[in-house]
C-alpha cells in the first residue's frame, strides 16, 4: 500500500513542521519535536528554543520547566533515558542562548501512557514560569 504510506509520511511531516512553532504568542509553552530514537536538535528545534529564550528575557520569567517525553516505541526504560537526554540537550541549548542554568528545571517524563508512537509524543515542552 504505497499510497497510504506516502500519505501518512506527508501528514507526519506536515504535522512536525506545523507543530515546531510556539503554541501561541502568550502561552509561555514552546514545543520542541524530535525524530524517533533521537535527541538531535533540528534547525526548527533550534529556532523554537531561541524563541523560548527570547521570551524568557522579555517576560522576565522566574524559571523554565523542561518537560521531556518519548513515544511508546521501545522499552519504557530506554524511553526514560531518551527523555533525560532530550531534556539535557534542550537545557544546554537554552543555556547557550543566554538563560541561566539555575533557572532551568528538567522534568524527564519519559514514555507517556498514551501508546502514541507519533511525533506528538517525541517532544520537549519548554514552559515559562512567571
Amino acid at each position: 500500500m504505497p499510497g497510504i504510506r506516502s500519505i501518512f509520511i506527508a501528514a507526519s511531516l506536515l504535522a512536525t513542521v506545523a507543530a515546531c512553532a510556539p503554541m501561541g504568542a502568550d502561552s509561555g509553552r514552546f514545543l520542541v519535536f524530535f525524530d524517533e530514537f533521537s535527541a538531535n536538535l533540528t534547525p526548527e528545534a533550534h529556532a523554537v528554543i531561541a524563541n523560548a529564550a527570547q521570551r524568557v528575557r522579555e517576560t522576565r520569567s522566574r524559571a523554565v520547566r523542561i518537560e521531556a517525553r518519548a513515544s511508546a516505541t521501545g522499552s519504557p526504560a530506554a524511553n526514560q533515558r531518551l527523555a533525560e537526554t532530550r531534556s539535557q540537550v534542550v537545557a544546554d541549548e537554552l543555556a547557550k542562548d543566554g538563560i541561566s542554568p539555575a533557572m532551568l528545571r528538567q522534568v524527564p517524563i519519559g514514555q507517556t501512557g498514551s501508546g502514541d508512537p507519533t511525533v506528538a509524543e517525541r517532544r520537549v515542552d519548554v514552559v515559562l514560569e512567571q
